[in-house]
């Protein structure tokens, strides 16, 4: 035991040499020694892999991190933001932290000011409010701002936007035509989230055997991935594992 904690303290000490030295947040100091162990491995997720890989796998892990140890700082510091400057970016920002924290109604309101202004048809701005409409079950209103956004940028490929597309489709009662796109967006989708919900969709249709080989799919994908990503993707892979 005293051999684990001097590890622990070593590898904590470490981290905070990082901190200093690459300017991050003082506050990661006192995680670091209030939590040795666990703080460590937060701050290696959050802030070192996102560096290293600087894959979009990775700064989700470390925006996930962060996100667990104060769910509402971005919320927080969205609103600051935007009170001081009410621009197109800091409004969208802004929503994504009250969609994050469960105020979707703000979050509209906020999405549909960004997207009020000349900057309508920016892809990042179209994808927020489709967000906003959908987690507030909007979802016509979501479908056509997708639809929109696709439109405006025929030549754009946005997992994401897709996802929130089958999605919406299915929301909507349009069966066939989610299913069609689950399996169009899963092709490229960054994780497994997109053929766990096509997956469930095929469930829900009967097609238990069809269903049965997206799970498995899932489990494959996985088998060599970094344990970071894994982690990231536990929901989703646990729930291929209890249904494979």
């Amino acid at each position: 035991m005293p051999i684990l904690f001097g590890a622990h303290i070593l590898v904590a000490l470490l981290c905070a040499v990082h901190v200093v030295k690459t300017g991050r947040a003082m506050y990661w100091l006192m995680i670091l020694f209030i939590f040795p162990g666990l703080g460590s491995a937060v701050y290696v997720i959050a802030e070192i892999l996102p560096d290293v890989f600087g894959s979009s796998t990775a700064r989700k892990a470390g925006t996930a991190a962060r996100k667990a140890l104060d769910p509402g700082r971005e919320a927080r510091e969205a609103l600051t933001q935007l009170e001081i400057s009410r621009t197109p970016g800091n409004l969208m920002r802004a929503a994504h932290a009250l969609l994050a924290i469960g105020k979707m109604g703000d979050a509209l309101i906020l999405a549909e000011e960004a997207a009020s202004g000349p900057f309508a048809e920016d892809s990042a701005i179209m994808f927020t409010l489709a967000q906003a409409q959908f987690a507030n079950e909007r979802y016509e209103e979501a479908r056509l701002q997708l639809e929109a956004m696709k439109a405006a940028q025929p030549d754009l490929r946005h997992p994401e936007g897709h996802l929130l597309y089958a999605r919406t489709l299915e929301a909507l009662g349009r069966v066939e035509d989610a299913l069609e796109t689950y399996e169009q967006a899963a092709s490229y989708y960054p994780g497994p989230e997109a053929r766990a919900r096509w997956a469930m969709l095929l469930e829900q249709q009967g097609a238990r055997e069809s269903a049965r080989l997206r799970w498995q799919e899932i489990l494959t994908g996985a088998k060599h991935a970094p344990g970071f990503v894994r982690k990231t993707h536990r929901k989703w892979l646990d729930m291929a594992r209890s249904r494979s």
